[in-house]
């Protein structure tokens, strides 16, 4: 079972952490050697023994398919020679609009399945894209995606056709934007409580400003409310995992269903599909990256980290900030840090006094 690290929030109790993550309060107070369980403090680390089920065999004679960006129940019944309703009564599948880049489909026995090298993943090709733009997504060259399919034309790809995308050995994390854009990217991991979310929303929104959000799937579970607010307000969401585990410790399989669980917990709330990842802590491999790519996820780093998890205060927050700026930067906060509000207005005054404006993660990377 992987063991997760949760940071105290106002208002909690052992009990009630227990409960958000359906285990005992007894395996938390033995795992963190705890003499007075009653007495825990905002800000303490805690170690959680996150219980995870395994999966269910599929049925004898039934093949498996896992979902690839792009794909539709449509598309994958007409490539593999079933019908959507076989699909759909087989995964006991209840909103068929809706499947998940990496989940893991039942196909009848009579099913054809494409042939995937190793090393590569099947992509779908999507309105607006282009060889350059599947490459810089996915940490490739439009080179390498040509070799991989002979014959393809880049000056006229068609909706629905699919393409081979490696990843092995290719998949690299993204630390800044386009450095010749005067442009800025806040970002919000959010993991656990609710905290200042509220009052970072009204400080975005009053100075007209889209962020991009990492959400972890306990956190959307815990706070859609919250979640829904932050879409509606334009901004852009991706995913921060779904516990928040050290990911470098897991297994391929394990980071995979991570990511899913995530992605899955995210779209429930808003009805979207995020291409964005970043790893808990900052941790990744190349086993990971090359997994976030094959989901079809971009892994997103940052230039400049704030500290503000660490509480140092407003002033050290805004100067770490300013004396970093710069062109393309992608900038590291937390919702759940109590100086963030009070340093974040200061840094987009100064910031914008300087001349920067102000965009997504996919706005301040795209070329």
């Amino acid at each position: 079972m992987p063991i997760i690290e949760y940071t105290v929030q106002p208002g909690d109790t052992i009990y009630g952490i227990a409960r958000r993550y359906g285990v005992t309060p007894q395996s938390i107070i033995q795992l963190n050697n705890l003499t007075n369980p009653d007495f825990i403090v905002p800000g303490q680390r805690l170690l959680i023994d996150v219980e995870e089920t395994e999966p269910t065999p599929p049925p004898p004679g039934t093949k498996t398919y896992i979902v690839q960006p792009g794909d539709t129940l449509y598309s994958i019944a007409q490539r593999t020679g079933v019908t959507v309703d076989q699909i759909v009564r087989l995964n006991n599948i209840q909103d068929p609009n809706r499947i998940f880049p990496g989940q893991m489909l039942l196909l009848p026995p009579e099913a054809q399945l494409p042939d995937v090298p190793p090393g590569f993943f099947r992509y779908t090709i999507r309105s607006g894209d282009t060889l350059y733009s599947i490459a810089r997504r996915y940490g490739t060259t439009v080179s390498a995606l040509i070799n991989a399919n002979p014959g393809i034309d880049p000056n006229n790809l068609r909706i629905g056709q699919q393409i081979l995308v490696p990843t092995t050995g290719l998949a690299t994390p993204i630390f800044r934007g386009n450095s010749a854009k005067r442009m800025i990217a806040f970002t919000f991991d959010a993991t656990y409580g609710d905290n200042q979310t509220e009052r970072i929303l009204n400080i975005l929104r009053q100075n007209g400003i889209r962020a991009t959000w990492f959400i972890s799937g306990i956190w959307a579970e815990n706070f859609p409310t919250l979640l829904r607010s932050i879409h509606a307000a334009g901004h852009e969401i991706g995913n921060h995992s779904h516990t928040h585990p050290h990911m470098t410790q897991l297994s391929a399989a394990e980071m995979r269903s991570q990511i899913t669980n995530a992605s899955r917990a995210i779209e429930r709330v808003i009805g979207v599909q995020v291409d964005m990842f970043r790893p808990p802590f900052g941790e990744y491999n190349q086993t990971l990256l090359n997994v976030a790519a094959g989901l079809g996820y971009r892994t997103i780093m940052w230039t400049i980290d704030s500290l503000d998890w660490q509480n140092p205060g407003p002033d050290a927050i805004v100067n770490r900030v300013l004396s970093n700026a710069t062109n393309g930067a992608i900038i590291l906060m937390h919702n759940s840090a109590p100086d963030t509000p009070n340093a974040l207005p200061r840094i987009i005054d100064e910031l914008r006094r300087r001349g920067f404006s102000f965009g997504t993660v996919s706005e301040v990377i795209d070329p």
